[in-house]
């Protein structure tokens, strides 16, 4: 199996984006939302991350994680697969600078900007950023991905679910939360941010990737899991095992998690 980064220098870093730099002055403590100090937090992510990586085999596997933030996807898969070869990106140098990840394979700055091995990844995730990408953004990683998937892998991408009570909710609460709130979070913090219907994610992958799995995730609603947490979780729960079909299930969740491959060549 090919190394995805063998002999290959770190790309320089671009100029800083507005999330960079949010997450760069938020990242110290940003590990502490994994743990159960932060019952929703640590739910919510760890939901996600389970959703994400059911059923596949990474040992002995190249994995890529675009956003990987301060390593929480590592965190996760490394228990159950020690052998896999993992590499991490993110445009914030302070948040991957909080990650366990060896300090070889962190890459800062955009996936694509490196010169990483085509089709040499058996997994790509792409976990709770498509959020901060324009759609010029969202188009050239999801280029890179369809480039960098090896034959048989898998990419695992999640979106923001603008059909959703918990991004009706923040859109009703965005104003007085930029007024009034912490600038320590991401509603209230002024970083621009993008929802996607069903419909517009699914059309966004289709030009790059094969769809083989939607499925919905985090029941939810803000700002009733930080409120409330033991009764949102619970709730949430119950909300998960509903049918996919039931219109309960779509409308009370925040996030959509896609499961693709690469096309098949001609």
């Amino acid at each position: 199996m090919s190394h995805p980064s063998e002999t290959m220098e770190k790309a320089p870093v671009r100029p800083t984006s507005d999330a960079a730099r949010f997450f760069d002055r938020t990242s110290a403590n940003y590990r502490e939302k994994y743990t159960r100090s932060s019952p929703f937090h640590h739910y919510y992510f760890n939901e996600r991350l389970d959703k994400a990586t059911r059923g596949l085999e990474l040992n002995g596997r190249n994995v890529l994680d675009i956003g990987s933030g301060t390593g929480n996807l590592y965190d996760h898969l490394l228990p159950r697969f020690p052998g896999m070869h993992f590499f991490a990106t993110d445009v914030s140098a302070g948040m991957l600078s909080q990650s366990l990840v060896p300090e070889a394979d962190r890459f800062v700055g955009f996936a694509y900007d490196h010169p990483f091995a085509q089709r040499t990844f058996d997994a790509v995730f792409m976990l709770g950023v498509t959020t901060y990408m324009d759609a010029a953004e969202l188009e050239r990683n999801l280029s890179f991905i369809a480039r960098s998937l090896s034959p048989g892998g898998q990419a695992i991408i999640t979106f923001t679910h603008s059909g959703g009570l918990d991004t009706w909710m923040r859109w009703l609460l965005k104003l007085p939360l930029r007024l009034f709130g912490s600038r320590d979070k991401v509603l209230s913090s002024g970083v621009r941010t993008r929802t996607y219907g069903v419909d517009e994610a699914k059309k966004a992958l289709a030009s790059h990737l094969t769809i083989n799995r939607l499925e919905f995730h985090n029941h939810t609603v803000f700002p009733f899991g930080l409120l409330l947490p033991g009764l949102s979780i619970a709730l949430a729960a119950r909300i998960d095992r509903l049918a996919p079909t039931n219109p309960m299930h779509r409308w009370l969740s925040s996030d959509i998690i896609v499961r693709c491959s690469a096309k098949r060549l001609p």
